[in-house]
């Protein structure tokens, strides 16, 4: 029997721009999911949960390569990843494909991601790292009513620029390096075409959705105070502060040919992205 691939949080923004790529593939996987019902009938589904051990054998029957992507605004994910990576260990499943981010090891508060890496490495997994830049589908997919509503994009990011990558070319990336040999040991920096500001940002939103978005360029005060007032909990200020000071502190003002490389298609620019978004 054809060994499958397992591809975690199968929900989120890169696991189904992930799912897209390997079924125009027609690549043998399961995406999973703590909730089946939000995956299209179509798709070879299966519950998992990382909380919950009972889920793992099921998930990685006949599975041999993993796509591994922890819960977001999680900063003790690489405790909670544990079980299951020693699951895979104990199940010989040794090829991994797991999601860092770009430049993520700069933050000290954040260090899970290193850990997680660590622990893997340490183990002897055959282990490809992608780290990537923003994403431009967070327009869309956090923005969408500061942009439509109120005309701005609301962020913490200062006058720094940053290579916003497209979620696709990201699952293009882990399909590749699931599905083809070579990419064991490497560390992929995935970032889009071109360095832009949040104000360049704003001004590409303008010109494809037809009227004036500003950035602000708040304050982290005034950003904490925001987030409050909307009811936020306290801690997602602390983070997303953290998150967006790579941009504004110019830890990821960088472009990478990595998109090309891997998946021999050229990285699709945020306007390209918005274009897509905002038609829908």
């Amino acid at each position: 029997m054809e060994k499958k691939i397992l591809v975690t949080g199968a929900t989120g923004t890169i696991g189904k721009a992930l799912i897209k790529a390997l079924t125009e593939q027609k690549a043998n996987f399961v995406a999973a999911t703590r909730d089946v019902n939000k995956l299209p009938q179509k798709v070879n589904a299966i519950a998992f949960d990382f909380e919950d051990a009972s889920s793992f054998a099921k998930a990685t029957a006949d599975v041999d390569r993993v796509f591994l992507l922890a819960p977001p605004l999680n900063t003790k994910a690489d405790d909670l990843l544990i079980p299951f990576i020693e699951h895979l260990e104990q199940e010989k499943i040794k090829r991994v494909v797991y999601v860092s981010a770009l430049e993520i090891d700069a933050l000290p508060s954040m260090p899970f991601h290193a850990n997680t890496i660590k622990l893997m490495q340490s183990k002897g997994f055959e282990l490809t790292v992608l780290q990537p830049s923003f994403f431009a589908q967070n327009f869309k997919n956090y923005e969408f009513e500061n942009i439509t509503k109120h005309n701005i994009i609301y962020a913490v990011a200062g006058e720094g620029k940053v290579g916003f990558v497209d979620a696709e070319d990201i699952g293009r990336v882990a399909a590749t390096a699931l599905t083809t040999h070579g990419h064991s040991g490497k560390f992929y920096e995935i970032t889009g075409p071109e360095l832009l500001s949040y104000f360049d940002a704003a001004n590409v939103i303008s010109e494809v959705i037809g009227k004036t978005i500003v950035y602000p360029n708040p304050t982290a005060e005034q950003f904490t105070q925001t987030l409050a007032q909307a009811g936020a909990p306290a801690f997602i200020a602390d983070y997303m502060i953290d998150v967006y000071s790579l941009i504004a502190n110019n830890r990821v003002n960088k472009v990478t040919s990595v998109v090309e490389n891997v998946t021999g298609r050229k990285p699709t620019s945020l306007k390209e992205v918005i274009k897509r978004d905002f038609s829908k």
